[in-house]
């Protein structure tokens, strides 16, 4: 069996068309790679590894002292966040017979500990009484009536949206 210059010419063109198809894959992988690494460095153009690292470990570093302010602030907020009067407890009621209305009432605001005010309101014909009493641990030191009591556990009870 003897190879003439046809069979040569043939195999050459054929290796030529797998070498092109290679080619174009490697161009295209190599394409893929520099996204990749733009997309890692982003406006860094370092002159080396070094360089980079450098820069990246500073940036972390830089991160880092944010972070580490930021959750001493979040501790602040939360700190502070304890002592807002968040929930609230309303109660209308009547406490007189020669009137037509629930325009008296008991509004307790507390916190999520229970500690804040009562204030009631007595509403009558020809006068309105105001009452403020602290609250703490959900009672107080002062007399509670039975709709102050009432507006101080429906504060408590109210559902708090989630965080």
């Amino acid at each position: 069996m003897a190879i003439n210059a046809w069979d040569i010419a043939v195999a050459a063109g054929g290796l030529a068309v797998i070498a092109l198809v290679v080619a174009f894959w490697a161009l295209a992988a190599g394409r893929r790679t520099r996204r990749r690494w733009d997309k890692l460095i982003g406006s860094h153009r370092p002159e080396g590894w070094e360089t980079l690292l450098a820069t990246v470990n500073q940036d972390v570093g830089t991160l880092q002292d944010h972070l580490a302010a930021l959750t001493e602030r979040v501790g602040q907020l939360e700190t502070r966040g304890r002592a807002v009067l968040n929930r609230v407890g309303l109660v209308r009621f009547n406490p007189f017979l020669d009137t037509g209305s629930d325009l008296s009432f008991s509004l307790a605001m507390l916190n999520d500990e229970g500690d804040g005010v009562v204030i009631t309101s007595l509403w009558a014909r020809d006068e309105v009484r105001l009452y403020a009493k602290p609250v703490e641990r959900q009672g107080s030191r002062y007399t509670l009536s039975q709709e102050e009591k009432q507006a101080i556990d429906m504060a408590m009870n109210v559902r708090q949206p989630k965080a």
